[in-house]
């Protein structure tokens, strides 16, 4: 007899809870699992089915000592209506017997995820139910809404460890704001247990509108007139700032939540689910998901009720309760729906978008079968039922897209106290202010259809986007996971870039998108042909007269990718950053201006040998030699040349004059940073959003200015010149009340 497991002995998991697959060598068509752990001193036994000789269990660990699951499998038994086995002639026949050891080593170091209600101020405290329920006793109370939450927690950890296992990420999962509990109830059973165990805290928020307030159509995300459909959204992330609990439980950095709506319902006549909307997301404050209970009557209100509630296949009528995208015709096709997505949702809130495929498109219609190995009638595909197969794969399943797993791998909540590489800084429970490094990428045009991005951080996946969805990717894992480490630099080509995009889908076109995600957030371009194009809007045409003793030519420089928005027109200013001694900037809450001053260099004596008048300043900065334009612009910069003589080797005397550039506007309110003596700005460091809050300046010797104007605002990118034969040469930006877009120009 022999019984086979996914897991090896003393494997350690990072999930309270945790699917256990496995199979029988008896060929046990028909039958029962039991799980005993470490004979039931702080869980009782558990009770799965076996078909096809395969089984899913949903088992609870301890962190306290091994769990020694003593597993028996029964040729006669069956899962009861209540979740418990009943077995024909009253006594259970053992067929196959087994043991599993597993760890458990919880994560309280990690940045939770808090599991919320919210309620009107004048609730009744219900949600809706179909009357097959309400016949057999169930009530949909608040205590009872609180115990289903409580479940699905655990069921979407499971699973998502499950999924990070199976493509060999380890063992690990996000983790739930938790409470201890002896009451055994959400185990099946209405007794205190000696020993403890923990629990999904669901936390209570009490709206200060009213159930009409909250049900007003114009909140309604399914109805294409309302006016305000993201305002249960915003409206969510205002009542969390309002609960110190959880608000104050992150110290800098944002909180996660999950929230769903309690006074949801159906609306027959408008055909409607008022109170509710599938959003995620959220702001640098708090990371936000919210869903309906529309469908919350499926949940299973213990973990007994897990098998029975997938397996009710019991018919539901829109004269009682929403049918969700018309996928919910049977109550377990509703918990897959309404589940599947409230886990969706939770995936946007933990950094994830839209894929082609999985949890983050609607593969969660599958969802059931991550946790049974029968079917019973769909109505969504008119399938009498299907059983898993002997080899235990299900024709099709639900996954987390390899990207979001990824996403997930560098992603704080997600930690292992043994990894030994870096995680996306916003994650994590430092407040974010107090690092250092924490740019996004930037990106940048080079000639001949190139580009490089750049990050200090560090990049770990690179996406090819077309239309909305990534279709190539690039992954830098680190070494552990047999990858390459992070990437600082990426040399990104416009053509090798649509062949490989082209490699995955065949017909995407020319307009494709970039994203690099690294550890200080995303780059993302939504034209790549453009950033790459030096003939496209990406070329300037300046006059960069006396910059570092170039004369009166024209000469042609490209754009770095922007940073804030595009309003209005685009204005330049040139300067010339070697010999930049001092910057005057204007701000308050945002950036108004910067003014530039620096030493203008002139020829004096073109073609002389060296001595006579206009010698150079003898703390006048050395300049390089200026031969880099034909690097860059080739066969153009060459014509312009000709029109243009000027040689950088000519050993004329300079003089050098006080000069200035103003990019932005000037205000009353203003700081000056003054640059050493032999240094120069190398890079600036920009906090931006939907504005430019706040410039910073980092010299050549590692001196970096304070960060003026609002320090908090806005994520930080970085501006620099992208190679060493490059190097800054002015700025172009977008003017409103502030300044609202911000790019270098280089040359």
């Amino acid at each position: 007899m022999t019984i086979s497991f996914n897991f090896q002995n003393n494997e350690i998991v990072s999930s309270p809870t945790v699917i256990v697959s496995g199979s029988t060598s008896q060929r046990v068509q028909r039958g029962v699992v039991g799980f005993t752990n470490n004979e039931s001193k702080v869980f009782p036994p558990q009770y799965f089915e076996v078909n096809n000789g395969q089984f899913k269990a949903i088992v609870h660990v301890s962190p306290d000592s091994l769990n020694r699951f003593k597993v028996e499998v029964m040729d006669n038994g069956t899962i009861s209506p209540f979740g418990f086995p009943e077995y024909s002639h009253g006594q259970p026949h053992v067929v196959d017997s087994g043991h599993l050891d597993l760890a458990f080593n919880p994560l309280p170091q990690n940045k939770p995820v808090h599991l919320c209600i919210i309620r009107a101020r004048d609730s009744p405290g219900v949600y809706d139910m179909p009357h097959y329920r309400l016949g057999r006793g169930e009530r949909p109370t608040l205590e009872n809404a609180i115990k289903k939450l409580k479940v699905a927690g655990r069921l979407m950890q499971a699973y998502t460890q499950d999924e990070m296992r199976q493509v060999g990420f380890s063992n690990r999962t996000f983790q739930f704001a938790e409470e201890t509990s002896h009451d055994q109830t959400i185990f099946g059973y209405n007794v205190q247990s000696p020993t403890p165990h923990q629990e999904v805290k669901v936390h209570v928020l009490t709206s200060p509108r009213s159930v009409r307030e909250l049900r007003d159509p114009d909140l309604a995300q399914q109805n294409p007139k309302a006016r305000d459909s993201g305002g249960l959204f915003s409206h969510a992330i205002d009542l969390v700032k309002k609960t110190p609990e959880i608000y104050n439980s992150e110290q800098g950095t944002a909180v996660q939540c999950a929230v769903m709506y309690l006074d949801s319902t159906y609306d027959k006549s408008k055909d409607m689910i008022l109170t509710h909307a599938a959003l995620g997301g959220g702001t640098n404050e708090v990371k936000m998901a919210i869903f309906g209970s529309h469908g919350l009557h499926s949940y299973p209100q213990n973990f007994p009720l897990v098998t029975p509630s997938y397996l009710d296949a019991t018919r539901l009528s829109k004269n009682e309760v929403a049918n969700d995208c018309n996928e919910c015709g049977t109550s377990w096709e509703c918990l897959n729906i309404c589940l599947g997505a409230f886990m969706h949702e939770i995936g946007h809130a933990l950094g994830c978008p839209h894929q082609v495929d999985g949890v983050m498109l609607r593969d969660y219609q599958w969802f059931n079968r991550s946790f049974m190995t029968r079917e019973l009638e769909c109505l969504r595909t008119r399938s009498g039922g299907e059983v898993i197969g002997g080899n235990g794969a299900w024709s099709r399943v639900c996954h987390w897209n390899r990207l979001d797993l990824i996403r997930f791998l560098f992603h704080d909540s997600f930690s292992l106290p043994v990894d030994q590489f870096g995680k996306v800084f916003s994650t994590t429970r430092r407040p974010d202010n107090s690092y250092t490094n924490n740019s996004a990428p930037t990106a940048y045009a080079l000639p001949q259809g190139g580009s490089v991005a750049k990050s200090d951080c560090g990049i770990y996946l690179l996406e090819i986007v077309d239309g909305d969805l990534a279709r190539y990717h690039e992954a830098f894992l680190p070494q552990f996971y047999g990858g390459p480490g992070l990437k600082h630099e990426l040399s990104l080509d416009f053509r090798d870039m649509l062949k490989k995009l082209r490699s995955a889908k065949g017909d995407a076109g020319e307009e494709y998108k970039i994203r690099a995600l690294s550890l200080g957030g995303d780059l993302w371009i939504d034209n790549f042909k453009n950033l790459c194009s030096s003939q496209s809007q990406q070329l300037i045409r300046g006059n960069f007269a006396g910059l570092g003793g170039r004369s009166e030519a024209a000469a042609a420089a490209a754009k770095s990718a922007l940073l804030g928005k595009v309003a209005g027109d685009m204005f330049t200013t040139f300067f010339d950053i070697n010999t930049v001694y001092k910057v005057r900037v204007y701000h308050g809450g945002s950036l108004d201006g910067v003014r530039f001053h620096y030493k203008k260099q002139t020829k004096t004596n073109p073609g002389a040998r060296g001595g006579g008048g206009g010698a150079t300043p003898s703390n006048a900065p050395k300049v390089p030699a200026r031969n880099y334009l034909k690097k860059m612009f080739g066969h153009e910069h060459e014509k312009q040349q000709q029109q243009q003589p000027f040689s950088s080797q000519d050993n004329g005397e300079y003089s050098y004059s006080d000069a200035t550039a103003l990019v932005g506007n000037e205000t009353n309110n203003y700081s000056d940073y003054s640059v050493g003596q032999d240094e120069r700005i190398v890079k600036f460091n920009v906090r931006n959003g939907a504005w430019i809050d706040a410039i910073q300046f980092v010299t050549n010797r590692n001196n970096v200015s304070p960060m003026f104007g609002n320090a908090n605002g806005g994520h930080l990118s970085t501006l620099e010149a992208p190679t060493a034969s490059t190097q800054i040469v002015g700025m172009y930006y977008y003017m409103g009340s502030w300044i609202d877009g911000l790019g270098i120009i280089y040359a």
